[in-house]
Parts: structure tokens; C-alpha cells; sequence
């Protein structure tokens, strides 16, 4: 993952970032085994520097998002076309999208908490969670979803899992009170937590965002 170019080359992190061109890259195709290490394996051969990942796979198809830093002279279409020759069994979708600026964007102001919404399945739950979030300046650091069929009738049901910065001073209790209400038709329970209580009362702990002050 990163190298200690500081240590090696005497180089600072402000000389570093001068000289990369940090990418955006979301690969879409077809499941199959051993893709993660494929693609992967076709940022190290470029010259990449992977520094964040997220990989699942929905319905069958493999989705991976990554952020990696290449030097400057390496452009998206040539990462493009790199990631495109893996994938000899279809057509994968690519997006390569660069930064204007290499550094590291700032994280959000605020405390990490972790939300959960769940409920019975209606068209419309993810807009209006966000919704409601975004009105109260709450900033989705990640979301994932899932449905399925519960209970003695099989309804389908929905659960919503999301970390989220939430800014100083915002109440939490009016938070969860406008959510429960907005989705009061779907029998919806709404859990805010702190980050560090869930971590507490669970085996596995949520994963912690880069959270470096910007130079």
C-alpha cells in the first residue's frame, strides 16, 4: 500500500504530491473469482499507489472503488485502458476521474456516529433518510442497504447501516424523532450511536476514516 518515499528519498509530503496525479477509479463487471486481484495487480504494474478501497459484490456483479496517487505522467485514459484488458470475459464499465488538487480532501467537521434504519421495503426509504440528513448538514460517509423477505407474511423488509459526521451541536434526539416520524407508514426503528459506543457493544468494530488535518 504506501511507501515510506520521506524516509527513502528525503522527500517531503508537499514534493511528493507535486509530482503524482491521485485518481478516482470504480470498476463495474460481471462476478468472477480472482478479480480483486486482477485489477489490483493492473494499478501496482501502472505504477499506482492504492490508499483507499471498497469492494462487494451485488446481485453478481463485482463493484470496486478505489482512490490511488500515480505520477503525473501517467493519464486516466492510460489507467482506463489498463484496467480494460483485465476483464477479458465482457465489457467492465470504468470511470477514472482525477483531482484537481493531489492532497487529500478534509474530512467532514464533526463527531462520527453510526446510524441504522429498518422497516418494511417501500420505494423512496433511501431518499428520505438522506434527505432528512442532509437538512441537518449530517455528511453519508458511507451507506449500504439490504432487503429481504421477513416475519410470518414475508414482507419484504429493509435495512439501512451508514457511518455519518455529524456536526457539533445538531440534536440527535430531533434526528431520530424526524426520521421515525417521516417513516412512521413503514414500522421503521432508528438507531443513532456514536461511533465509539457501537464499537463497544460490537465484535466488529466499524472501520475509521482517514481523519489527518489538512495541510
Amino acid at each position: 500500500m504506501g511507501i515510506g518515499y520521506e524516509e527513502k528519498y528525503g522527500l517531503g509530503e508537499a514534493t511528493i504530491l507535486r509530482n503524482t496525479t491521485r485518481y478516482a477509479i470504480t470498476v463495474i463487471c460481471e462476478d468472477r473469482v480472482g478479480l480483486v486481484g486482477r485489477f489490483t495487480g493492473a494499478i501496482t504494474r501502472l505504477g499506482g499507489n492504492i490508499e483507499v478501497l471498497d469492494q462487494n459484490v451485488r446481485l453478481g456483479y463485482f463493484v470496486i472503488t478505489l482512490m490511488a496517487t500515480f505520477e503525473t505522467g501517467v493519464t486516466a485514459e492510460a489507467v482506463r485502458i489498463g484496467l480494460e484488458k483485465i476483464d477479458d470475459a465482457g465489457t467492465p464499465a470504468i470511470s477514472v476521474l482525477p483531482r484537481r488538487d493531489a492532497s487529500i480532501p478534509p474530512v467532514g467537521h464533526g463527531e462520527p456516529f453510526v446510524l441504522a434504519v429498518a422497516g418494511i421495503d417501500v420505494p423512496g426509504n433511501f431518499s428520505m433518510v438522506t434527505t432528512c440528513l442532509a437538512k441537518h448538514e449530517i455528511n453519508v460517509e458511507s451507506l449500504a442497504c439490504r432487503t429481504d423477505a421477513q416475519g410470518p407474511l414475508k414482507e419484504n423488509r429493509f435495512t439501512i447501516i451508514g457511518e455519518l459526521t455529524v456536526p457539533h451541536g445538531v440534536d440527535l434526539k430531533a434526528v431520530r424523532l424526524e426520521l421515525t416520524q417521516l417513516l412512521a407508514d413503514r414500522e421503521v426503528k432508528v438507531t443513532l450511536m456514536h461511533s465509539d459506543i457501537f464499537d463497544a457493544t460490537n465484535r466488529i468494530p466499524m472501520p475509521k476514516r482517514h481523519m489527518e488535518n489538512p495541510s
